[in-house]
């Protein structure tokens, strides 16, 4: 697609929380969907790579926006709004283009039709009209020495590109976690029992818990023991295996209740901040504080799980 229409509106109402550099990741990515007509790759480097996102706050801008305005399903990352439109596209193309073709097939028997002629740009189109394959057209040759890898338009110096650096940051080591866990829990709750895909909301909120594959598989074999003591055939499915998740999730979270009290107290909060190598932003009220020391420990247990898995696997 060489054309899609921008609906200034719509966007401007779902992208107003944006920041600058987010805005423009977003609009990158758009682009590239349209003129791909195809999901954006599962990989996240990949697609970091394909909007040439270099520095470390290019590339958390698109993780950010890929978990907002995206889906991950099989294919890749989807967007909803891109997949109507390219639909719509396509099938104005193929109208067209049966309109071209009727208009090739009426021309009489005894009327001369127009020339066409190999490897000189005239071939029959979505838009042919007769007047453009005559033999007097002319058309212009392409101008191929404009956009050299390492020259620029005036061709006397050399473009310095800027290296990538090759070391992921913990963002994305995360993010990467992430998507591995939707493919690994989704492939083993279809391989105990009924199918479901990457993308479903209860694998999402599966890996959201910060469980381990042992705790899925463990999650698993509970759930299809207690099938088995009521004699119940029925398929385990996702939303089963959640349930067991939340229920084990809840019960050690209760348990330790009396042991991790650090929240309950503002001295409490400002020691765990400390722990942590936190402190307190100036007019940065408790609560807030509190939030921001739990999305870290979030953090941190997620790269340590991931970590963990990597030790494992090697």
């Amino acid at each position: 697609m060489n054309y899609y229409e921008h609906h200034i509106g719509d966007y401007a109402e779902a992208t107003a929380h944006l920041t600058f550099i987010e805005d423009a990741t977003y609009s990158r990515l758009i682009r590239k969907y349209y003129a791909t007509e195809k999901p954006l790759p599962i990989e996240i480097r990949l697609v970091q790579r394909l909007i040439n996102a270099r520095s470390k706050e290019e590339k958390i801008a698109v993780v950010s926006v890929l978990n907002e305005f995206f889906t991950l399903t099989d294919a890749g990352w989807r967007q909803e709004r891109c997949d109507h439109e390219i639909a719509r596209f396509k099938d104005k193309q193929l109208k067209a283009r049966r309109s071209a073709e009727g208009r090739w097939q009426s021309f009489p028997a005894d009327e001369p039709q127009p020339e066409i002629i190999p490897n000189n740009g005239c071939v029959r189109n979505a838009i042919a009209l007769r007047t453009q394959c005559s033999p007097d057209t002319k058309h212009q040759s392409p101008v191929t020495n404009l956009h050299t890898p390492d020259k620029q338009n005036n061709g006397d110096e050399k473009e310095k590109i800027p290296q990538e650096s090759t070391t992921p940051s913990d963002e994305e080591k995360v993010f990467q976690g992430r998507i591995e866990k939707y493919k690994s829990f989704a492939a083993m709750i279809s391989k105990e029992g009924r199918a479901i895909a990457v993308d479903d909301y209860r694998i999402r909120d599966i890996v959201n818990l910060g469980v381990s594959e042992a705790e899925v598989a463990e999650a698993i074999a509970t759930a299809k023991e207690t099938r088995m003591k009521v004699s119940n055939s029925t398929p385990i499915n996702a939303g089963y295996v959640l349930a067991i998740l939340k229920g084990a999730r809840k019960k050690a979270e209760t348990a330790n209740a009396d042991e991790d009290v650090w929240w309950k107290t503002s001295e409490a909060i400002d020691a765990k901040g400390r722990e942590l190598g936190l402190k307190a932003e100036i007019s940065e009220t408790y609560p807030a504080f509190k939030t921001r020391i739990f999305a870290e420990l979030r953090k941190r247990k997620e790269i340590k799980q991931m970590l963990e898995e990597k030790s494992n696997a090697s």
